[in-house]
């Protein structure tokens, strides 16, 4: 099975991700409502029916495929692929590596400004 990668299917992967969505919730409103009937009924066996128990994972699988087919293509996590990017200047110049108060003026006396150390 092929799947391309363009934006219609895109689009139509995402309408069918949020169609699921909803049944999730439908299913998700019938259970709420079912047991609160049987609540109020006072019946003792808890268990939801079939219908609803099959409505939410045919959504969840549905919802599944659709996001997957989706996304599209995935970029690669590996750290060499990432590091091809990048020079070794590039990495170690950023601002945030620059600190310009440290505590090396604590470890050697500061000179003092103007003054002659010839005798």
């Amino acid at each position: 099975m092929s799947i391309s990668n363009d934006s219609s299917t895109k689009v139509l992967a995402k309408g069918i991700a949020v169609v699921a969505f909803l049944f999730m919730l439908h299913s998700g409103y019938s259970a709420r409502e079912y047991l609160l009937y049987s609540k109020s009924i006072g019946r003792q066996n808890l268990s939801l029916p079939i219908e609803i128990v099959l409505e939410c994972l045919g959504a969840l699988v549905v919802m599944t495929i659709a996001i997957i087919a989706g996304v599209g293509e995935l970029k690669p996590i590996s750290y060499e692929a990432e590091m091809k990017r990048y020079s070794v200047d590039g990495i170690y110049s950023r601002p945030s590596f620059q600190v310009f108060n440290h505590r090396g003026r604590y470890l050697r006396p500061l000179k003092a400004v103007g003054s002659a150390t010839a005798k």
